[in-house]
């Protein structure tokens, strides 16, 4: 299978020192990867740079065919990078529906919520507010809004937010479906232990060390020419 998200080598650093380095993994349509690490480790920083929303300071990155951060912007889809782009706790769900929509070049081409709302187990009612949502519903939420671009690729930070391992599993399961809709999707956590099983490769981070791929069985970082379309880093 021909990879639709290929890092080689990827790292991305501040003037103060590297954030990540040496991330190397691949992911083809319908594959999902699990990115694990404590607090500080670069998690979300990993997520933007291979949204092509952080330009990296090392390495390679190709997104459908594609090494250039316009064209990947177009290409991946965010659910969520927690403190920068994530849903908006006082809008309904209709409503960041509407919103999502608009983002879209195309707000006609986008699949049918109802259909994603099935992939993803997403039981909230059109009109329920997000702030009033459990972690692990608005985190469905998320990964719902993402599949109405019918991306190539789709990140989502912290899936783990708010969940027992139970509910982790559960919420991997979602991912699962999600990719099973076509694109590859990767997702940060703390511990990747509920992941095993569901997931197809994992990539384990370290605080400002290193990272390493695993097959399955003060100035900031440089940004890259635009902001995320949807308004979460490390």
């Amino acid at each position: 299978m021909e990879a639709v998200l290929a890092a080689e080598g990827l790292g991305a650093r501040t003037r103060r020192g590297p954030i990540f380095t040496g991330v190397t993994v691949k992911a083809g349509p319908g594959e999902v990867v699990a990115v694990s690490g404590p607090g500080g480790s670069g998690r979300t920083s990993l997520l933007l740079t291979l949204a092509g929303r952080m330009r990296p300071a090392e390495g390679a990155l190709a997104v459908a065919g594609t090494s250039d951060l316009a064209r990947i912007r177009t290409r991946v889809a965010v659910a969520r990078l927690t403190g920068a782009a994530e849903p908006e706790p006082e809008l309904s769900v209709a409503r960041h529906v509407r919103e999502r929509c608009l983002t879209l070049r195309d707000p006609g081409a986008a699949r049918d919520f109802d259909d994603v709302r099935e992939i993803v187990g997403l039981t909230a009612a059109d009109g329920e507010v997000v702030r009033d949502l459990p972690d692990a519903e608005s985190t469905r939420l998320a990964l719902a809004l993402a599949l109405l671009e019918e991306p190539a690729v789709i990140v989502l930070d912290d899936l783990d937010l708010g969940a027992d391992a139970e509910e982790q599993v559960t919420l991997w399961s979602a991912a699962r479906r999600a990719a099973g809709a076509g694109p590859a999707v990767v997702a940060t956590v703390t511990e990747p232990s509920p992941a095993h099983g569901l997931a197809d490769a994992f990539v384990r981070l370290e605080p400002r060390d290193f990272a390493r791929h695993e097959p399955a069985g003060s100035a900031g970082p440089t940004p890259a020419d635009s902001a995320p379309n949807e308004g979460g880093a490390e």
